[in-house]
């Protein structure tokens, strides 16, 4: 499916680029997923189940998601018969412009700056 090789390939940009710039990133894994780590906690992964197949970030629970405008998000709902996590989001392809963004505002929130 040639959009989820492009989703792959944007991702593989981003998390390098978060590893090779942040000292306290690492690459990681979120239920098998590829993810990138801030000090050995996920802040973001690459998703492909669940529905939107894209950039799946921890933004917090208190987070106004609806405040960024993104054209095609969900909460991560990775399990069938729980609800969906309400401090993680996935935003796909069609804010794949905006991943870079919501990479940055994810691990500030990791790191504790964020406005949780």
């Amino acid at each position: 499916m040639p959009e989820i090789e492009t989703c792959r390939a944007e991702w593989e940009r981003l998390a390098t680029r978060l590893v090779a710039e942040e000292t306290d990133v690492a690459h990681g894994k979120m239920m098998s997923a590829p993810a990138v780590t801030q000090n050995g906690k996920v802040f973001a992964f690459f998703s492909t189940k669940g529905g939107i197949v894209g950039l799946g970030c921890r933004l917090g629970r208190t987070f106004e998601v609806a405040s960024l405008g993104l054209a095609e998000w969900q909460h991560l709902a990775p399990f069938k018969t729980k609800p969906p996590m309400k401090d993680w989001i996935v935003a796909g392809p069609a804010d794949a412009s905006r991943w870079e963004e919501l990479a940055e505002t994810a691990l500030a929130q990791a790191r504790g700056k964020g406005k949780e």
